[in-house]
């Protein structure tokens, strides 16, 4: 049952993104279009990364990928000021757009590394590279987010 919830899961994050990258080819995002895009993205590495201590194997695997995926898009989804009613992202991330990728592309080398951990058996450097993937949604959401009310 955890699998075929992981797998459907996995799969609807990839088929997110595949739709946002479809979306990018063919024209350039509107502010809304983009906050949709990057925030279902993150929702889909929320759900993926909940629990992912616990996963082994396959769907380890299949949770990373999902980050990887999502993490090699996320900053193409932050057009200059895409800031709608409905996003929280900071104006910062646009004067400091390499510093704000970087993460992003922290993230998703942490995630491949956690990959080939995985495969080699290695799940204490899987677990050591969930972690440095969840302290770099924590940087960039103390840095370039606003603080929810609440």
């Amino acid at each position: 049952m955890q699998f075929k919830r992981l797998t459907v899961l996995a799969l609807a994050g990839l088929l997110s993104v595949t739709a946002v990258a479809t979306v990018l080819a063919d024209s350039p995002l509107t502010a809304d279009e983009a906050v949709t895009a990057r925030q279902a993205a993150m929702k889909a590495d929320g759900k993926v990364l909940r629990g992912a201590d616990g996963l082994t194997g396959d769907k380890a695997i299949a949770a990373l990928q999902t980050v990887v995926d999502n993490y090699s898009k996320l900053p193409s989804l932050f057009p200059k000021d895409s800031i709608t009613d409905k996003s929280l992202a900071l104006p910062i991330i646009w004067t400091e757009f390499d510093k704000f990728s970087a993460i992003f592309k922290s993230g998703a080398d942490a995630a491949t590394d956690g990959i080939a951990a995985v495969k080699a058996g290695d799940m204490a450097k899987y677990k050591a590279d969930v972690e440095a993937i969840a302290q770099t949604c924590n940087t960039c959401h103390m840095t370039y987010r606003q603080k929810k009310d609440g």
